[in-house]
């Protein structure tokens, strides 16, 4: 067995499960609302030794749970959509559940409090790109400017389309601020805009290998878009979810799911730039996570299929967490 190491989660929705329903303070066998059966509550996650998290601000047109909106039109709405997940966030920090990090000094995980690093999925909440400014005094650090749906700024996984000329100037505006680009769940197109009109760092935070499904759906990376994260020094975070992991009709394996971030360790040429982005309990059950890994307690397994696979106790913790934390020292 690989060693007892603390995790980075760089994707979890957990305000979205809050408005849904979830008592995120209760025990897990408690936990009730959003998807079942449940794999996250704060305690779950303590449980689990995840000290830090990319905690999202979840939002998307046409969809009907916590979040949603109408359409991206409908700009007060989205906004509105966004600031009630913030304030989530506000009322956790206020009552000592969570620390938001802001800069990279406040990296240090607080006593019995998870630190937070705020990303924002579907930037249809700014309703201008000059608005950028007041969601970074909020704390948002990094952005998705669409998720599955599509939005103002660029298309979607889902709705492919390009970075409109509103996402351009919002490119920008993230750029001057120091607000981190996440390409997770950009369609090709507008992705490969995104790289074209900035040449910073971009993550993805829970992306897995297009090459290993079915090598055409766009919610998962190319080789060539692996390939450029890393060039930018980025980092890409493994997604749980199973039917993202393999094409079986069955929960993934650890060795399938290891299979991913070995790829993109492969095309890399280095283990610097792979993580965990889990997505736990975003919109699937624990039921859909690789076998053998129910909540956070059991990613030990992850560390274990990769000491299996060859990896030293240093690229495992580099997966773990020392990848992103080194990833937010360099850009926060």
């Amino acid at each position: 067995m690989a060693q007892q190491i603390e995790w980075l989660d760089a994707h979890l929705d957990l305000a979205y499960l809050a408005l849904g329903g979830r008592d995120m303070s209760v025990p897990l066998s408690r936990a009730k609302g959003g998807p079942q059966p449940a794999g996250v509550t704060l305690q779950s996650l303590s449980d689990g030794k995840v000290r830090w998290a990319f905690a999202t601000v979840f939002t998307g047109a046409g969809f009907s749970g916590p979040g949603g909106y109408p359409s991206s039109e409908d700009l007060e709405s989205a906004y509105a959509a966004g600031v009630a997940q913030l304030e989530v966030y506000e009322r956790w920090e206020e009552a000592g559940l969570i620390s938001i990090v802001r800069t990279a000094d406040e990296l240090q995980p607080a006593d019995g409090a998870l630190s937070v690093v705020l990303l924002m999925e579907g930037a249809d909440p700014i309703r201008h790109p000059a608005e950028a400014l007041w969601w970074h005094r909020k704390g948002i650090r990094l952005v998705g400017m669409s998720w599955w749906s599509g939005s103002r700024y660029a298309g979607g996984n889902g709705k492919p389309g390009p970075l409109t000329e509103a996402g351009t100037e919002l490119v920008a505006a993230l750029d001057e601020l120091g607000i981190i680009h996440d390409v997770s769940h950009l369609s090709d197109e507008a992705a490969d805009g995104l790289l074209q009109a900035t040449a910073l760092p971009v993550v993805a935070s829970h992306s897995n290998s297009r090459q290993l499904m079915d090598g055409k759906d766009q919610r998962h990376l190319t080789d060539e878009l692996a390939a450029e994260i890393g060039k930018r020094s980025g980092v890409i975070g493994l997604n749980l979810c199973t039917r993202f992991l393999t094409m079986k009709e069955r929960r993934a394996t650890i060795e399938e799911t290891v299979a991913h971030v070995e790829r993109f360790a492969g095309i890399m040429g280095h283990r610097r730039g792979v993580g965990l982005g889990s997505d736990m309990d975003g919109g699937f059950g624990a039921d859909q996570l690789p076998a053998g890994i129910s909540q956070p307690r059991d990613l030990q397994l992850l560390a274990d299929g990769f000491a299996a696979a060859g990896w030293n106790d240093e690229d495992i913790s580099g997966f773990a967490s020392d990848n992103w934390l080194g990833f937010l020292r360099r850009n926060l």
